[in-house]
């Protein structure tokens, strides 16, 4: 039997959109490997140490997908929301086109949007809202452009993924479905222009849309699965590349010796972004269900529990971390044990290179090209406590100007 921790000693979703929640996943892991979260209804189960985390995750037959990764219950996903075999047939599908070789295509295009966001937002010495300005705005393109959604259409990617995954969390179902609407309506649209394209011998962009809607045609994908495949990489590609960024800058503001070290050592951005996102994590954890019992921790779990695995707190687990709870940018190299941020076995995040790709621009940017940045007002989390990221964070900046 589960001994509960009592809500007045400690509540998951009380403090689970703390600024600093890794507070309240040491009390986790410290006190019990199996937390009952009753502050939910119905309730359900948190794990937190890295044992726990990782076993969960790597028993894909047993604690799976399909029946929906948020607090609420949603059967019926694609790939990362679904279980093998559909989940196999759909990444075998999508995976060429997530290779590193394969995304090198885009890599002038993502500079480019990149680039024309910041000049933009910080070509000059100034104030705003770092989110609004640059790290909401940048993964959104970056996702569409993958997609291969024209430049005139992109404009409304960041507010559907914004209202999709609110939902996750729990909030209102109609924002998200209105979302999901314009989404089918807009892949529907562009991939029948592919299939138009293809009758008549004419050559396919060279993006996602173009390997689904030919995947549709030879009977791999249903048109369904399109939608939703669509839906789901552009919400996993948008917001978790999004928290990356702006959590990144924050870590620089609040320990403006990092900004010196990487200022000393370019070299280190690539190894920092894997620190960063250890240190944030911005899935802070995905649910599972068991259709069978199964155990975790010792523990017999009845069949058909709803089980959070925190992967934000197994990367700050002291029994797999040295020290975890400070940032060192040079902890991640050549054989470095791999931090969970985007999950491990067969649902390891397929878009995985393209964030990295993303996140390592625009710390450069950040390192390279503000003189000084400082915040200038209270920054605010966002709400569904799967996922971690600032929706606001007021800064002043100055340009840094080139060396001679």
């Amino acid at each position: 039997m589960i001994t509960p921790v009592e809500p007045a000693e400690y509540s998951h979703l009380a403090h689970a959109n703390d600024l600093e929640p890794s507070a309240g996943h040491a009390i986790l892991r410290e006190r019990c490997p199996i937390h009952v979260e009753d502050a939910h209804d119905p309730p359900f189960l948190v794990v937190g140490r890295h044992a726990e985390v990782f076993d969960v995750i790597m028993r894909p037959g047993e604690w799976r997908n399909g029946f929906g990764v948020g607090v609420n219950p949603s059967p019926g996903g694609v790939l990362g929301t679904t279980d093998d075999p559909d989940h196999r047939r759909q990444r075998r599908i999508l995976q060429d086109t997530f290779r590193p070789a394969a995304l090198a295509r885009l890599d002038d295009e993502v500079a480019e949007i990149g680039e024309t966001l910041w000049s933009d937002a910080f070509g000059d010495s100034g104030e705003g809202d770092f989110v609004a300005l640059f790290s909401f705005p940048f993964p959104a393109i970056v996702i569409a452009a993958l997609l291969g959604v024209p430049r005139d259409r992109r404009d409304d990617f960041g507010r559907w993924s914004d209202d999709i995954v609110n939902s996750l969390g729990g909030a209102d179902h109609s924002l998200a479905e209105a979302a999901n609407r314009q989404i089918f309506a807009l892949v529907d649209e562009l991939v029948d222009e592919r299939i138009a394209q293809h009758a008549i011998g004419a050559e396919l962009p060279d993006d996602v849309l173009s390997v689904m809607a030919l995947a549709e045609l030879d009977g791999g994908l249903s048109r369904r699965e399109v939608r939703q495949l669509s839906q789901q990489l552009l919400v996993a590609g948008h917001e978790t590349t999004a928290s990356l960024i702006s959590l990144m800058l924050y870590r620089l503001i609040e320990q403006p010796e990092l900004i010196e070290q990487l200022r000393a050592d370019p070299g280190l951005i690539p190894s920092a972004v894997e620190e960063f996102l250890r240190y944030d994590s911005p899935v802070q954890g995905l649910f599972r269900v068991n259709p069978e019992p199964a155990v975790v921790a010792g523990e017999e779990i009845a069949a058909g529990t709803r089980l959070q695995a925190l992967f934000a707190s197994a990367n700050r687990d002291p029994e797999a971390w040295d020290d975890p709870d400070t940032i060192r940018l040079d902890r991640f190299g050549p054989g470095s044990k791999p931090h969970l941020a985007f999950g491990w076995g067969v649902h390891h995040c397929i878009g995985n290179v393209l964030a990295r790709r993303e996140g390592q621009l625009a710390l450069g940017w950040m390192v390279e090209r503000f003189e000084t940045v400082e915040l200038v007002g209270p920054v605010a989390v966002n709400d569904p406590f799967v996922l971690r990221g600032l929706t606001t964070l007021p800064i002043r900046w100055t340009v840094r100007q080139p060396s001679n």
